[in-house]
């Protein structure tokens, strides 16, 4: 009986955090797809409990962590056009300055 090798036994997110998965996966399916999600997700849980809205930066600053270094490394690791992974690596830096000029606004 064959094994299955290291990264099929790996789930998902621990495949994106290690940059195996697609770049497309990495940036809209993680990226911009679960970060929908988890951002509703996190405002909604935020509201409800009535905390301020700085409490959601306790929430968003390890998600936009931990997707940074998925699509940065999924970047790395991609075989097709270099436009592509550069382009991610771009958005990626505007992404985090706009968010912490967000930070900054709102303090």
């Amino acid at each position: 009986m064959a094994r299955k090798s290291k990264s099929k036994k790996e789930n998902f997110f621990v495949r994106f955090w290690n940059g195996q998965l697609s770049l497309p996966m990495s940036y809209w399916g993680v990226g911009v797809g679960l970060g929908i999600i988890f951002g509703m997700i996190v405002g909604l849980f935020v509201g409800i409990m009535g905390m301020s809205d700085d409490a959601l930066y306790g929430f968003l600053i390890p998600f936009q962590i931990y997707t940074v270094v998925g699509i940065w490394r999924s970047s790395n690791n991609y075989k097709g056009p270099k436009f592509w992974a550069v382009l991610a690596k771009i958005a990626i830096v505007l992404g985090v300055l706009s968010n912490f000029g967000q930070m900054l606004a709102g303090v």
